[in-house]
């Protein structure tokens, strides 16, 4: 397997026909709104919303994770809001998981709504390398530097994950899972590169966007910790140093308690 990012001309017009048109009108709304995210895959684009794959456009057809259906909700929505208040009850009762996705969520509304201007934007979410190293995992961000023209690879956590935060003594798997993207990077690195050229010329002809190619990729995956808390009991410093100590504080940045950088700050502050 390899990285690849393609939508060829018949998945294009499969999509623009009349059979999709309506669908790809609501979900093209919300994307420009901010509420959905569009994914470019190899000859798919997947549609997120709040921590789930909406729909998957393959095949010249959408669907949907038949898992959803099981969550009920209003019966007088029209089919479109039933599909996402589903995705909405499922990642709701996801326990742990349900601070992560709403703090990445708030993210990814820059990259369409042309109401934002930010110099960094999310381009992908959800990202499997697909490479030797590292096959099937996900990071969970691609951040895009436009001025720079720079890519950057970032794992999102919050800071009570077991991941993170350890007992004294012990490895938290952040590192291993970070350390792991970064090689698959190395493996891969012009691939990425050129691949996520396509991306963006696809998401630019799709949904209106007129962003600049990438030409460059920061070599090392990079890691942001949501919710750190003020009071550094013994185990909490333990976890900061022992991350810090293995990343390097230039590929780590934990933030505050109810704090919420925009995409630039998050750049800024691990783009040293």
């Amino acid at each position: 397997m390899s990285f690849i990012r393609s939508f060829d001309e018949k998945q294009t017009s499969a999509l623009l026909s009349n059979k999709n048109t309506e669908l790809f009108n609501l979900l093209k709304k919300d994307v420009l709104s901010g509420a959905v995210f569009p994914a470019v895959r190899k000859n798919q684009i997947y549609f997120y919303y709040e921590g789930g794959c909406l729909y998957k456009f393959s095949n010249r057809k959408f669907t949907r994770d038949k898992a959803f259906e099981k969550y009920g909700c209003e019966n007088d929505l029209s089919p479109y809001e039933v599909a996402k208040k589903q995705v909405e009850e499922k990642f709701t009762n996801v326990a742990g998981n349900v601070k992560e996705r709403r703090l990445l969520n708030s993210l990814y509304s820059c990259t369409f709504d042309k109401t934002q201007t930010f110099d960094t934007v999310v381009l992908d979410i959800e990202v499997n390398l697909n490479g030797n190293i590292g096959g099937g995992k996900k990071c969970d961000l691609v951040l895009y530097n436009v001025p720079s023209s720079t890519l950057m690879f970032v794992e999102g956590k919050v800071f009570s994950d077991r991941r993170v935060n350890v007992k004294r003594g012990g490895t938290p798997e952040v590192i291993n899972q970070v350390n792991t993207y970064s090689a698959a990077i190395a493996e891969q690195h012009r691939t990425i590169i050129r691949e996520y050229a396509n991306h963006v010329e696809i998401i630019n002809r799709l949904f209106g966007t007129q962003y600049p190619i990438p030409q460059k990729l920061v070599r090392r995956a990079k890691l942001l910790v949501y919710e750190t808390p003020p009071d550094k009991t013994e185990n909490n410093s333990y976890s900061i140093e022992t991350i810090t100590s293995a990343l390097s504080a230039d590929n780590v940045a934990f933030i505050r308690q109810n704090e919420a950088p925009s995409t630039d700050e998050i750049w800024n502050s691990l783009c040293k």
